[in-house]
């Protein structure tokens, strides 16, 4: 195994990487919206394409997830020729799992279709199922990939995986520029599948000095079997994540036509913070924890998390600031033009606002999850998940009826700080001594901070400029501003130990090179 890379470098060079992928996300949906607008084709297209994309990744993510945190614990105990054996025999199960699952789809289509958009009747139903059937695929695509992926990442190489977004948003805008008249939402499939295919062999590039798939049945063996059964929960779990979801679209489809769309597009600007920097901590921090447990270091799986807890939070809440008062200008810069209207701005604005009030909840309930499969509990954060999908769901239901599209996004981040109070009690069994309280006068001092900023960026959003642009830029410079004035002004020193480690890192590289 490699040596461990320092935490902030991993998360700096996968960040970059992320931003890149997401601003190209930002043109591609930018260019979807200009060219197609928000109507029942696009609500067919996101729909059906999000469901597979999501379903798959369920099932997948929660055997990668498991078996990165085995990987490890073998390669360090073992060797890493034993690990990428128990890496070709789940490779192996994937694929035959996933080739069940294409089949189930394509004979069960007519009632998926029916379960995500009950609204739907006819030509409109029939050309769902269809999609639906063309992009069970996705299992195939998503086998190779999450196994590639998770055995770069178990050897602390995280940037390939993260490479999809720069391969297939060039496709997709490509596509939709040259093909849209002809091809409708057909252009978005080829571009999707030539962009699957694409990364597929990039990973396979870059797993051929570390790992060579040898296709194998012989799955009797113990990893595997704990690697199932710690597999079982964590699917149970996405699972219901990805029902979250569906919940949510299908309440969308009933307020009318078009809003799956925008929540769909709210939804991606969310995926923005989240994707770029939650999930980029939790995919570096899980490989960190993996190491520390398998080597019995407790003091540093309670510094770390620690450590990840307050910088995520440090991070996230002046963004939830600068959503909560900008979110339709936001909405405007990226999407407003030709076919999406300023009433789809409006009501992709407010799913964005009930997104942002989660960003920082929903790092905390990542972190906390990763900590658990690190110790290979995946049974509890399971229950966690179903809990808050539960009450997600309700509470979607109730808040769509008397606030609209924002009701739905809202809940579902109010519907995280219930598996977070769970997950905070649970992973006392492994690090009895850290109490989510003593963050409490950091996160008092993140309030009043944000609560300032937001104050900032109002003010000098009514007196800026009329201009999209300037207005944006001066009122969210200014929520910055004084968010980091704040936060100085009241002696946070987690902010202080957060730019100090950044600062160290970047004058490593910078004396190293010379």
């Amino acid at each position: 195994m490699k040596k461990n890379k320092s935490i902030i470098g991993s998360s700096i060079m996968v960040i970059a990487v992320m931003l890149g992928s997401k601003f190209l996300g930002f043109i591609r949906q930018t260019v979807i919206a200009a060219y197609y607008g928000s109507d029942v084709n696009t609500d067919i297209y996101f729909v059906s394409s999000d469901f597979m994309i999501g379903l798959s990744g369920a099932l997948l993510s929660s055997l990668t997830t498991a078996l990165i945190t085995i990987y490890i614990d073998v390669a360090v105990k073992k060797n890493r020729a034993c690990a990428n054996k128990i890496a070709s025999k789940m490779l192996t199960l994937f694929l035959m799992a996933s080739g069940v699952f294409i089949i189930l789809i394509n004979l069960f289509a007519p009632y998926v279709a029916k379960f995500l958009a009950p609204s739907y009747t006819g030509e409109t139903l029939s050309r769902l199922i269809l999609y639906l059937r063309i992009f069970s695929v996705t299992f195939v695509f998503t086998a190779f990939q999450s196994i590639y992926a998770a055995v770069l990442n178990a050897n602390q190489s995280f940037v390939p995986g993260k490479l999809y977004g720069i391969v297939y948003n060039p496709i997709a805008i490509f596509m939709v520029l040259l093909f849209s008249v002809q091809l409708g939402t057909k252009a978005l499939v080829i571009a999707y599948f030539l962009g699957n295919i694409i990364q597929t062999l990039l990973l396979r590039f870059f797993c051929s000095r570390t790992f060579n798939f040898k296709p194998s049945i012989e799955f009797d063996d113990e990893n595997i079997k704990k690697l199932i059964w710690m597999s079982l929960p964590l699917l149970v779990s996405n699972i219901f994540i990805q029902l979250n979801s569906i919940i949510d679209k299908s309440i969308c489809s009933f307020l009318g036509e078009g809003f799956a769309s925008n929540y769909l597009y709210a939804y991606t600007l969310e995926q923005f913070i989240s994707a770029t920097i939650t999930a980029t901590l939790s995919l570096i921090l899980l490989s960190q924890y993996a190491t520390y447990v398998s080597e019995n270091n407790t003091e540093m799986v309670i510094k770390t998390f620690k450590e990840s807890l307050s910088g995520l939070l440090i991070i996230l809440a002046p963004i939830t600031a600068v959503v909560c008062s900008l979110s339709y200008d936001i909405v405007c810069i990226v999407y407003l033009r030709n076919q999406y209207t300023q009433a789809d701005a409006i009501q992709t604005s407010y799913a964005l606002i009930g997104f942002g009030f989660g960003f920082a909840l929903v790092a905390f309930r990542e972190m906390y999850m990763r900590l658990h499969f690190s110790y290979q509990d995946t049974k509890f954060p399971m229950i966690a998940n179903i809990l808050s999908v539960a009450i997600n769901a309700v509470l979607s239901i109730i808040l769509a009826k008397y606030i609209g599209i924002f009701g739905i996004s809202f809940a579902t981040s109010i519907s995280v700080i219930f598996a977070i109070i769970l997950l905070n009690k649970s992973v006392k069994k492994y690090i009895p001594s850290f109490k989510l309280s003593t963050m409490l006068p950091l996160m008092i001092k993140v309030l009043i901070s944000c609560i300032a900023a937001f104050a900032a960026s109002q003010l000098v959003k009514n007196i800026a400029p009329d201009v999209l642009y300037i207005r944006f830029i001066l009122s969210a410079s200014a929520a910055g501003i004084v968010y980091l004035i704040c936060l100085y002004v009241l002696k946070c020193r987690e902010l202080y130990d957060l730019v100090n480690n950044v600062m160290t890192k970047i004058a490593y590289k910078i004396k190293k090179k010379h």
